[in-house]
């Protein structure tokens, strides 16, 4: 009976040794480590590499390069500036068709025929002094100290003899036309014929007659004078009314008195 007592005792105590080892006891020759630091003589456990990091879905797109600022052009050699940009063609024709005649007055956009055709520079090489143009037709000339003679001589003319069908300065009335206009389309020539033999039907289909002035003097001894006024009306030159004083021509005005009989 004792020993079957001392038995049960000894299986009991071995039972309870156990019981705790397992619930954490240090065991005899056992080292306890603490986590995350190796054991004394063992070799640390290697380091799994890091997972690579995951590629983008879809490559970025690159940037667009910034637009290049407009260059500025390097002055010229010594600092002088650029030439400016020459005037578009259509200017330059334009500029180069109102510039006036080289020895002449300005002309307007629809000139006389004779003026058109051969400019309206002239010298005076005419009879008496008169200023002829480049193929030696009657001309004016028109200076800062006024018209010259034969100018001024055609509009008191006109006045006297033509006023009354073709109205002030040559501007047409309901009688006859307007002879600044008539003389865009016929020349010197043209002009003489008609005054010396006049025309019928030609300005108004009907009832238009210019009377032949062939032999009246107040009209013949004029005839140049007359259309060098006329002329300078025409080329847009001479203005309505009466042109500036003249510069005397004693010589044409001799002339004149002459071929009246005076």
């Amino acid at each position: 009976m004792p020993k079957t007592i001392l038995a049960c005792a000894g299986a009991l105590l071995l039972s309870t040794a156990g019981l705790a080892l397992a619930q954490g006891a240090p065991a005899v020759g056992v080292t306890v480590v603490p986590a995350g630091q190796t054991a004394p003589g063992v070799a640390p456990a290697p380091t799994p590499p890091a997972p690579p990091a995951p590629a983008p879905a879809q490559a970025a797109q690159a940037a667009p390069a910034p637009a290049a600022a407009p260059t500025t052009p390097a002055p010229a050699a010594g600092g002088a500036a650029a030439a400016a940009p020459a005037a578009p063609a259509g200017e330059a024709q334009q500029a180069a068709a109102e510039a006036p005649p080289a020895g002449g007055m300005q002309l307007d956009a629809h000139p006389s025929a004779d003026s058109a055709a051969n400019g309206n520079a002239g010298q005076p090489t005419g009879t008496n002094g008169m200023f002829v143009d480049a193929a030696g037709n009657p001309t004016y000339n028109i200076s800062a100290e006024g018209a010259d003679w034969f100018t001024w001589r055609g509009y008191k003319k006109f006045g006297a003899n033509c006023l009354q069908c073709h109205g002030p300065d040559g501007a047409g009335s309901s009688f006859a036309p307007n002879l600044a206009e008539s003389l865009q389309r016929i020349n010197y020539f043209d002009f003489a014929g008609i005054i010396v033999s006049g025309q019928q039907n030609k300005w108004h289909p009907v009832n238009s007659i210019m009377p032949a002035w062939g032999e009246d003097p107040n009209v013949m001894c004029s005839l140049d004078a007359i259309y060098v006024y006329l002329r300078g009306r025409s080329d847009g030159v001479i203005g309505r009314g009466e042109p500036k004083p003249h510069v005397k021509n004693k010589e044409a005005q001799d002339a004149e008195y002459a071929c009246l009989g005076q």
